[in-house]
């Protein structure tokens, strides 16, 4: 091991890919200050999205404000009041054994909301965000970087860091100051104006549109922050409503395009302007700087991916970064954030970009509706928009004994965003869950409550055979080489439940899920190393390969 880090990690902007970057690396440990530009936390939409917080311990809180998607519903123009159809934004999926959170209905929080979450976590480790404070220059070296922070627009502190996160959005600092680019398209034609507005006369129970074909949608759907608010917005394609930030004229286009005048807009709390742009930058890192979230992708919000991709940057990088901190791990793992997420990003680009030309209707948007396997108006029925099937199979830090299907790294790049559903699960996926695991004293659990954010899990599926004790022992051998308090060992039986052995705990798989869903093989030891962000690292058979693959992750293996 060498010496860990002393200067704190440095994180910029407090959005939610921000906030997640910084809970994670306190909860690692990691002493870290965040840092963010505006003088107060706002208090607008932004939009709203449906995530998994479980592994963070944030779910209940999250559960406890957010609010169901409204079934949509869209009006014939003239006129406005009668409905022309009424459906779902996306089918929802039924949760399974293997993805238990997954139907959850309350999917729907403002970003906002959310943030307030993470600060709440992040005040109980004793971490708070500064405001009115911005990065304006970084200088790094190769013992850390040294920032100049400029606090009310006037104090400056130059300050050392370890590491910079920067999650300062598209038109952030750090981007630059790291010789990060962007690249991609802006569509100049088009604008979208959206607004935080308290609305009489209009039910909360559906998601209301009324679209021109080919020019414009207007929105308006519960906000969920009280009685009569509202997120509205007006998109426009081939039309630009840039204009429409002042709120007389925001009701006026309404009035006039809907006809719903009986319709009363009492309040507005917020109001903005968006220029559809759908680009990413060229490079994630450089030295000991990263950037994440919106400062490393901007696309449109059309199938609910920006907090989603967002955050799992975050996720990914945050326990790379606490492992070479402490000097468990070599800086080289760090490069493994930009190969990992690069490919995920570029196509999440391109299905969200594809998304975007369903935002208003067009004229023929019956034939449309027709083909079951085509997004349509408003309607995504592309399934990789649940993110449940990104992996990382070609990454330089994943070991599968099986090998890729004899695929090449081109090939497993182009499936990073839709993976390979219903397949036999690989080094790179994200893990299954599993209920009905039962222990020693009869106390039943399920892997997603065993998983780790701040550990590696290694699992052993132990047959019944003479020489599995012996793989067994060498396998904990191997992990009880590791740093103290980085990997915890769980022994898995589908027998009954595994014999006490130091160092290890041991459950009985009562139901066959855990062996279902991993495909472990019946007299066989199926060796399987999740990662702190609940990622497949190795999916191997022998305890030289577990070596092997923490060789890649750990300094001296």
């Amino acid at each position: 091991m060498s010496k860990p880090e002393s200067n704190p990690v440095l994180v910029v902007g407090a959005g939610p890919a921000g906030l997640m970057a910084a809970l994670n690396l306190a909860k690692n440990g990691v002493p870290v200050r965040i840092v963010e530009k505006l003088p107060e936390f706002h208090h607008a939409s932004r939009g709203a999205g449906a995530h998994i917080y479980y592994y963070l311990g944030m779910l209940d809180d999250y559960l406890k404000i957010a609010s169901s998607l409204p079934d949509m519903v869209s009006y014939k123009l003239p006129g406005g009041t009668e409905p022309q159809k009424t459906w779902k934004l996306w089918e929802p999926m039924t949760p399974t054994p293997d993805r238990p959170v997954v139907g959850e209905k309350k999917v729907s929080l403002g970003q906002y909301r959310l943030e307030g979450i993470f600060r709440k976590h992040l005040s109980n480790l004793g971490v708070n965000v500064d405001l009115a404070t911005e990065l304006v220059d970084l200088v790094q070296d190769d013992e850390g970087a040294t920032a100049t922070l400029k606090k009310n627009n006037e104090e400056v502190e130059k300050a050392r860091f370890a590491y910079v996160i920067g999650a300062d959005g598209a038109r952030g600092v750090t981007k630059r100051l790291i010789g990060a680019t962007f690249a991609g398209q802006t569509k100049e034609a088009d604008g979208q104006v959206w607004a935080d507005v308290e609305l009489e006369g209009l039910s909360d129970d559906y998601w209301h549109l009324w679209s021109e074909p080919e020019r414009f949608t207007v929105t308006i759907r519960a906000s969920g922050d009280g009685e009569n608010h509202f997120h509205a917005g007006i998109v426009g394609v081939n039309f630009d409503p840039v204009d429409l930030t002042d709120p007389e004229k925001f009701v006026n286009f309404f009035y006039e395009n809907t006809g719903r005048r009986d319709l009363k807009f009492k309040r507005f709390l917020s109001i903005s302007y968006w220029k559809p742009k759908m680009r990413m930058v060229n490079k994630f890192h450089s030295g000991r700087a990263f950037i994440v979230g919106d400062a490393a992708h901007v696309h449109s919000p059309t199938g609910g991916q920006g907090l989603n991709t967002s955050i799992q940057d975050s996720f990914n990088l945050a326990w790379k970064i606490a492992l070479v901190y402490k000097g468990y791990a070599r800086p080289e793992l760090l490069s493994s954030f930009e190969a990992e997420r690069l490919p995920v990003v570029a196509q999440m680009l391109s299905n969200t970009t594809e998304l975007y030309g369903h935002i208003v209707s067009e004229k023929d948007e019956a034939l449309r509706e027709a083909d079951n396997n085509r997004s349509a108006f408003l309607q995504w029925r592309n399934k990789a928009l649940f993110q449940l099937d990104i992996n990382y199979r070609w990454s330089p830090i994943v070991l599968d004994a099986r090998g890729q299907g004899g695929l090449d790294e081109a090939a497993l790049k182009a499936r990073a965003y839709v993976g390979y559903p219903g397949e036999p699960v690989h080094a790179g996926d994200r893990v299954p869950g599993a209920p009905g695991l039962v222990d020693a004293s009869g106390k039943e659990t399920r892997l997603h409550d065993i998983f780790k954010t701040t550990l590696h899990t290694v699992l052993i599926f132990s047959p019944e055979t003479p020489d599995a004790d012996k793989q067994i022992d060498a396998v904990v051998k191997t992990v009880q080489s590791l740093p103290e308090g980085t990997a915890q060992v769980v022994v898995l039986a589908r027998g009954g439940v595994p014999k006490a052995r130091d160092g290890t705990v041991g459950y009985h798989d009562s139901q066959g899920y855990a062996y279902g869903a991993y495909y472990a093989e019946e007299g066989k030891v199926t060796i399987v190393a999740v990662r702190p962000d609940t990622y497949i690292g190795a999916y191997v058979f022998e305890a030289d390969d577990l070596k092997a693959y923490f060789s890649l992750i750990f300094r001296n293996i």
